[in-house]
């Protein structure tokens, strides 16, 4: 059986189911994070990381850096946070397995699912890994024997403004908004970005500069215009960003962008989502973004289905800015 399964997710079969698979929404990594690069070493060089990011990073927890020097945080390599999530094959699915052996239509559906259930995984988890990015500081959730850990990389501290007057304020105007939406392009630009600048509001946030603008008459001077998902004040597109990733610690829903802030960040920054090599034979030791394969459980307890990706998202903390509006 294990060797049926193994040709079920051979890399040729996999390929072709990974084709008729819907696209998966990803917002912050497809929006901030839009580059994709693979390399074929299991640790990603700080070259590499200077190149995107303008400085070197630091790891603070994990385990997952070799260390050079004598400083505890002085690192030339990063190995990226190994995604692995599974399904097992229980011995009802074996036995539904056999019984459509040779109805390859069902057997291929079957395969499907656990290849989507697998890569909506890794790639769900690659969103939550991203929003953290954002903050200048990738901070996740590791299982460990005997609890649980936190990988974290630190690329450096975004800009930060405060605004004149909060979203709330009772005397606050589209002019107020647009100050602050122009004071975060500012704080970008002098970091060396901001060709193109878009925004991201929270929920309460985007809520907020809607009613604001909501019984605003546009001017020659100050054009206002409300679409679905998105509010443009006098250029400046602000979309709302009510995602939230789980946590896969607490399991609790966490905001991609905190309910009372506006991210901003710089379309014109390189900035894009590593891939480096698998330390699997079977995937040929290759940076595969998604690979899944069938391994046995000890003492023939059955099998387990497993994907696997080692991403590391990257992009300059000067070509973010946030700011709290509510």
């Amino acid at each position: 059986m294990f060797t049926q399964l193994k040709g079920l997710f051979s890399p040729q079969a996999v390929a072709l189911h990974l084709k008729g698979l819907p696209k998966i929404k990803t917002t912050i990594m497809d929006s901030c994070f839009p580059g994709r690069a693979q390399k074929p070493f299991a640790l990603v060089g700080i070259n590499d990381i200077l190149d995107i990011v303008g400085t070197a990073p630091v790891i603070r927890r994990g385990g997952l850096s070799t260390p050079v020097g004598s400083g505890s945080v002085s690192i030339n390599m990063i190995e990226p946070l190994p995604v692995k999530p599974s399904k097992d094959v229980t011995g009802q699915d074996l036995n539904n397995l056999r019984m459509i052996l040779a109805e390859k239509a069902s057997l291929d559906a079957w395969t499907r699912d656990t290849i989507a259930y697998l890569r909506d995984t890794c790639r769900f988890t690659t969103e939550g890994i991203a929003a953290t990015a954002l903050t200048g500081t990738i901070s996740w959730p590791v299982k460990v024997d005997g609890g649980w850990d936190t990988y974290e990389v630190e690329f450096g501290t975004p800009y930060r403004i405060n605004p004149t007057k909060l979203l709330t304020a009772s005397d606050v105007k589209v002019a107020d908004v647009y100050e602050t939406l122009s004071d975060m392009e500012t704080a970008i630009q002098d970091g060396g970005y901001g060709g193109e600048i878009e925004f991201f509001a929270g929920k309460a946030a985007y809520q907020a500069l809607y009613g604001i603008v909501e019984d605003y008459k546009s001017t020659a001077k100050l054009k206002v215009e409300v679409g679905a998902g998105y509010i443009n004040v006098g250029g400046y597109i602000v979309k709302k960003m009510s995602e939230k990733y789980r946590n896969p610690q607490t399991g609790e829903m966490v905001s991609k962008v905190p309910a009372s802030e506006i991210v901003a960040y710089a379309k014109d920054a390189p900035a894009k989502i590593i891939y480096c090599a698998l330390d699997d034979v079977d995937a040929k030791l290759q940076p595969y973004p998604f690979f899944p394969k069938p391994i046995k459980l000890p003492e023939g307890n059955g099998y387990r289905i497993i994907g696997q990706s080692k991403p590391l998202p990257a992009r300059s903390p000067k070509s973010i800015c946030w700011a709290k509006v509510v």
